[in-house]
């Protein structure tokens, strides 16, 4: 039974809802709106986000590409100047010649180029002690 003054109909159907449904209506194009304001700015800071990503990136790749090429030319130099050590030593018969040893990693990081210059420098010695002992006559 339906009392009198009321609806068997929900509130959106009685009378006087067709103002209610427009402002609900209204009020999801609104909300939606707003969804999709939230979206368009989020995919505008996800592409300045990746563009940034990709631009470090790039920067990431060309500091590997110069390390490999830089392990690369060091790995070069130290076997030439091995090489230039054991000539140099090849008529001293004490000196036991052996092949490179391998790099010792637990040194402290330092520039590599303070590594390279302290090779040189040790390579500089051992000629500097070789023509030294030479004009002093060998011993053996």
């Amino acid at each position: 039974m339906i009392r009198e003054g009321t609806s068997a109909l929900p509130a959106q159907r009685a009378a006087g809802a067709d103002e209610d449904r427009v402002g609900a209506v209204e009020r999801y194009k609104e909300i939606i709106g707003l969804a999709g304001e939230a979206v368009e700015r989020m995919r505008t800071a996800d592409r300045a986000r990746v563009a940034d990503l990709v631009g470090r990136l790039i920067e990431t790749q060309e500091l590997m590409a110069r390390a490999i090429a830089q392990e690369r030319d060091v790995r070069v130099g130290v076997s030439v100047v091995w090489e230039q050590a054991v000539e140099a030593l090849w008529n001293e018969r004490w000196f036991a010649i052996t092949p490179v040893p391998p790099p010792n990693e637990k040194v402290p990081a330092r520039p590599q180029n303070d590594y390279v210059q302290a090779m040189d420098a040790a390579y500089r010695n051992l000629v500097e002690s070789l023509q030294k002992r030479s004009l002093f006559g060998r011993k053996g």
